[in-house]
């Protein structure tokens, strides 16, 4: 995989609704298909203490399901563990997590899939 040279803020944002997020990296995968790979861009606060964390502990892709874009893409969120500096929290670290991305599956396609299951009610 190639490293990423810059980031695109708005591609994130304009292509799978995810304001919070940048593309670091573009490809394709071993299967032919298109590969994105975003990341958040801005450090969480510890779930537990609220503290803004400030080191990261270490790293991992985890893929996000969304809706086809102009055709299958694999979404691939470069996501952080990282450690809570607060001394009197109990968690010593945590995975970074947002409301856009739910559950491994983006807002957006829990909208895409509600509106088809609706759809299918009302027409079968």
């Amino acid at each position: 995989m190639n490293e990423p040279t810059g980031v695109a803020a708005e591609a994130a944002t304009n292509i799978f609704n995810l304001p919070d997020y940048r593309v670091i990296s573009t490809g394709v995968s071993p299967d032919g298909g298109r590969r994105v790979i975003v990341e958040t861009d801005q450090p969480p606060g510890c779930p537990t203490c609220g503290v803004v964390a400030s080191r990261r502990k270490e790293r991992r892709f985890q893929r996000i399901r969304d809706i086809p874009v102009a055709g299958p893409v694999e979404v691939l969120w470069s996501k952080y563990r990282w450690y809570c500096e607060e001394p009197t929290c109990g968690r010593l670290s945590f995975f970074e997590s947002t409301a856009q991305v739910p559950r491994r599956v983006t807002t957006r396609a829990v909208e895409d899939i509600r509106i088809e299951e609706e759809f299918f009610d009302t027409v079968f």
